[in-house]
C-alpha cells in the first residue's frame, strides 16, 4: 500500500532552508521510499513526541505522523539532526 504525502507549513518552511539540490533528494526518498513502507523504515519516537516517526536521510531528519486509516503520512518538520530534536512538534 502506498501512502498519500500531506506537508505541514512547517516543514514546508524547514525545507526551504535546505540547499535546493539536497531538497530534492529529500523529496524524493519520502515519495519513492517512506510513501511506500513508512513504519518500516521510520523509527518510532519516545517521550513528548511519542507517537510520531522520524526517517533519517543523510544529516537529516523526517519527523512524521502516520494516519493508518486513511493511509496519510503528515511531514511535520525535517531538520539537520542536531536541530530536530530541540523543539517538540506541533501537531496543530
Amino acid at each position: 500500500m502506498t501512502y498519500s504525502v500531506q506537508w505541514h507549513e512547517e516543514a514546508v518552511s524547514d525545507l526551504q532552508k535546505i540547499d535546493r539540490q539536497k531538497q530534492k533528494k529529500i523529496i524524493a526518498r519520502i515519495k519513492n521510499y517512506l510513501s511506500k513502507d513508512p513504519i518500516g523504515l521510520g523509527k518510532p519516537l519516545k517521550g513528548i513526541s511519542r507517537g510520531l516517526y522520524r526517517y533519517r536521510y543523510g544529516p537529516y531528519r523526517v519527523i512524521y505522523a502516520i494516519d493508518r486509516e486513511s493511509a496519510i503520512i503528515l511531514i511535520l518538520k525535517i531538520a539537520d539532526r542536531k536541530d530536530v530534536y530541540q523543539n517538540p512538534v506541533n501537531e496543530n
